[in-house]
């Protein structure tokens, strides 16, 4: 489950990527895993109710072609976008490892840390989440 704090402008789609390996076909810097487009622009005001279920189909959002598996190990990185590509959501850092870990109705988030140069990760109640997202 993936769940967005925006505070200003909108998104009209998200995405799980990963880093390119040697093992992967020559493109782009990353691989795209999954992509979703949302029904209606995901706004402020909509954002709480817009919680992407990675998995169960939504009455907020439709996959865009076929996603991949998740791997143990691999780094994945998930956010929010516009189609025009004016604004874009911070993102979250993950492995099925850190999700692992989460009991239900916790979010895992980063923070930057810039005495260590590092996005540190957080984990909240969904409640805490809410409340502190745009503060």
């Amino acid at each position: 489950m993936i769940v967005f704090a925006l505070c200003n402008d909108h998104i009209d789609g998200a995405t799980i990527f990963r880093d390119r390996t040697k093992a992967d076909p020559p493109g782009d810097n990353s691989v795209s895993i999954a992509s979703w487009d949302a029904v209606s622009p995901v706004t402020p005001s909509t954002a709480i109710d817009a919680k992407l279920n990675t998995v169960e189909p939504s009455r907020s959002w439709s996959r865009v072609g076929r996603a991949q598996a998740l791997r143990p190990g691999v780094v994945y990185t998930a956010y929010g976008w516009t189609r025009d590509n004016t604004w874009y959501t911070g993102h979250v850092d993950f492995t099925l490892e850190r999700l692992s870990k989460l009991k239900p109705g916790q979010v895992l988030t980063q923070t930057y840390v810039s005495a260590e140069d590092r996005d540190v990760d957080a984990v909240q109640s969904y409640e805490q989440f809410t409340a502190e997202a745009c503060k």
